[in-house]
């Protein structure tokens, strides 16, 4: 039977430090909780009960890293990553990046030194944010994306190509033949991800369209807007980036006397978080933020309890959400 010298012995501590880990009596630095734990391994400490070895690796932690606390899409996916974790015994670290992915690297290393359970990085970036030493910490690391991730992770797929194909269909039907994108900066893959789904989607239909590069701000919708107003013929329907990018459209189309929807049709991406004050209320594509939370945590869990199983990735489908800010056609009603 393996004594705690011979652990103390190949980790280079004192039994003492072994006895404070083991029954969990006094704080010991994550560096040489680490050296304690690889020597029970290499001496196969706990063969006859996996469960000694297993609580004293788990911390019942989760580390999370998110790229904005202010962004509601984040707040709602933080509520059902919280609902499962709470149910589940397990305490959270939330880490802000600030969309600074240098930040959020070392933010993920100072998790990985508090030995958390588990790490989710949610981000349009997320796969960015992982370092090769991270993935070899064997800390299981789950990533919530806008687009498929190649890493050899479990993740979280938000796919709205399915939203778009719904809005576009039922657009179609009721003759708008001229779509306007306006982006958010085409440098995030994730936005670039988005376009390119977009245009697949109105490139079925055979429809028109154009795409103008801005912001997810009030002012890019504005600054798109006035650019938009520039050309000949308005187009049929604005898909907006944002809520926010929608709220500058609807100003500038409001000073210029052109109804929504009566002259031109908006569609906004993601749940509208201020719908009881914009009028008209917003259609959008958008995805169940708190079942993302929901998901993800359960799908991480998974991991912490079975690593040994293939990894995973679950797709979220979008939703076109029907409002009042999309009517019939102009061209197709009579005036």
């Amino acid at each position: 039977m393996v004594q705690y010298s011979d652990i103390a012995k190949l980790a280079k501590v004192s039994t003492t430090t072994i006895s404070h880990i083991i029954n969990k009596t006094r704080y010991v630095s994550p560096e040489t909780e680490q050296k304690v734990v690889d020597a029970m391994i290499k001496l196969n400490y706990g063969t006859g009960s996996s469960k000694k070895l297993e609580n004293i690796v788990r911390t019942n932690t989760i580390g999370i890293v998110i790229s904005s606390i202010k962004n509601p899409f984040y707040q709602d996916i933080l509520e059902g990553v919280e609902e499962i974790a709470w149910k589940n015994d397990y305490n959270i670290f939330l880490c802000n990046t600030n969309y600074d992915i240098e930040k959020g690297k070392k933010l993920i290393g100072h998790l990985i030194k508090k030995r958390v359970d588990g790490i989710i990085i949610i981000s349009s970036d997320a796969e960015k944010y992982v370092k090769k030493e991270f993935m070899d910490s064997k800390i299981p690391i789950l990533l919530v994306d806008w687009k498929p991730v190649k890493l050899n992770l479990d993740s979280i797929f938000l796919d709205y190509s399915s939203g778009f194909l719904e809005a576009i269909e039922y657009l179609n039907s009721l003759g708008h033949k001229t779509f306007y994108f306006f982006s958010d900066t085409l440098k995030k893959s994730s936005v670039k991800k988005r376009v390119d789904d977009f245009i697949d989607c109105v490139s079925r239909y055979g429809l028109d369209y154009k795409i103008l590069e801005g912001n997810n701000k009030i002012n890019g919708g504005i600054s798109s807007t006035v650019k938009m107003l520039e050309e000949k013929e308005l187009p049929s329907v604005i898909f907006c980036s944002s809520e926010l990018t929608a709220v500058g459209v609807i100003k500038v189309l409001a000073e210029k006397n052109i109804n929504v929807p009566k002259d031109i049709s908006i569609v906004m991406l993601d749940e509208p978080v201020l719908t009881e004050i914009i009028n008209p209320p917003l259609c959008s594509i958008e995805v169940n933020r708190f079942e993302v939370g929901l998901v993800t945590a359960e799908l991480l869990l998974n991991r912490i309890n079975n690593p040994k199983i293939p990894k995973a990735t679950k797709v979220i489908k979008s939703k076109f959400i029907l409002r009042s800010s999309v009517a019939q056609a102009r061209t197709s009603r009579s005036e």
